[in-house]
């Protein structure tokens, strides 16, 4: 998969940020994926606190056979204070109409050498309400993640675990753990 992306911000405060995915899946041509686009306003409270709230719009296709598509909006607000920050996502059209949930995260980022940063992310998703017609048992979700980055001049390398639950995911017709090892690139300018 890769992914481009490119983001504005004001002095005031508003900013918008939008990308753009394209994968390579088994068996399959290069493809566009999706994208995913947010407008929002962030405000320094002082030194240490800031407050972010806006709106985002998430759309991307199967990512492979059998997978499914997603397009759904969200309102999201966040406080940050330091390396920390915590968000709340709540949407009403989560993957099809009428579903309600709200996610709830807390990230960390630490330097601790030059060049070098370490991350830990926590969430969780929680159903508030589905419409009767669908069948499927609205279970609370979490997801984790630790990473390490490392910057070189305008590009950066990364490498992250990752894992979620409850219970294992369907993935090609079978169950997998849903703990994985991701490592990448990017580059700025």
């Amino acid at each position: 998969m890769a992914s481009a992306r490119l983001g504005l911000d004001s002095s005031p405060g508003l900013y918008v940020d939008g990308s753009a995915s394209v994968v390579l899946a088994r068996g399959d041509d290069l493809r566009f994926l999706g994208y995913q686009v947010d407008a929002g306003f962030a405000r320094r409270l002082d030194d240490f606190w800031t407050v972010d709230f806006g709106v985002a719009h998430n759309q991307f296709d199967a990512p492979y056979r059998g997978a499914f598509s997603y397009n759904y909006t969200e309102g999201y607000a966040g406080v940050t204070r330091g390396p920390v920050s915590a968000y709340v996502f709540v949407s009403p059209n989560y993957y099809r109409h009428g579903i309600w949930t709200a996610y709830g995260q807390l990230e960390a980022s630490v330097s601790p050498a030059p060049d070098w940063r370490l991350t830990a992310h926590v969430g969780s998703l929680k159903f508030l309400y589905k419409p009767e017609t669908y069948a499927f048992r609205a279970r609370t979700q979490y997801d984790w993640r630790v990473g390490v980055m490392r910057e070189l001049g305008p590009a950066e390398v990364h490498a992250a675990l990752s894992g979620g639950g409850p219970g294992r995911q369907p993935y090609y017709g079978t169950t997998h753990s849903r703990t994985a090892l991701t490592a990448g690139a990017s580059f700025g300018f």
